[in-house]
């Protein structure tokens, strides 16, 4: 299976660049992988890093860059979404308004409509850490909303059944 998504992956991308398809279609490609294929996605990122048109690095902003460019980042993460793949081969994605991060945390990506950058091995093994936080803390977050659902479900059954008369 992996060996049909990778291709359709790469296109993916490049039509997004190209403005064939948009932003979302191409997370809903990657998406769609289940969570033990992170292979696919640390293939995708292979592919994308031998790309000519890629540009060297694209570091985090350090404390010397300009203003705009320091919130532009924090804007993507802050407004952003993440998805990560579980061992053997861990990958993650953060997904901005404007920009796709797909990292395995030794290699990364910054994709975006204009092109594709690749990341320095430090911060693409924070940010599938954050990938991976997001998720685990979205989870967490799911479970007690569900255990809360259930409680209140209960709750209200009983308090619906104690309302009801015995016949005598």
């Amino acid at each position: 299976m992996s060996d049909q998504n990778e291709p359709s992956l790469i296109s993916a991308v490049q039509a997004w660049q190209a403005t064939q398809l948009t932003q979302e279609e191409v997370v809903t490609r990657f998406t769609s992988l289940p969570r033990d294929e992170g292979h696919v996605v640390r293939q995708a990122i292979t592919d994308l890093l031998a790309l000519p048109e890629v540009t060297a690095t694209a570091a985090a902003p350090s404390a010397g860059s300009a203003a705009p460019t320091t919130d532009a980042w924090r804007a993507e993460l802050m407004a952003g979404r993440a998805r990560a793949w579980n061992s053997p081969d861990p990958a993650g994605l953060l997904v901005g308004p404007t920009v796709l991060i797909l990292t395995d945390g030794q290699r990364g990506v910054v994709i975006s409509a204009a092109g594709t950058r690749a990341l320095t091995g430090s911060v693409s093994a924070s940010l599938l850490l954050l990938c991976q936080t997001i998720v685990m803390a979205q989870n967490a977050l799911n479970e007690r909303e569900m255990g809360t659902l259930r409680q209140q479900r209960i709750e209200s059954a009983s308090t619906s059944m104690s309302e009801i008369d015995i016949i005598s």
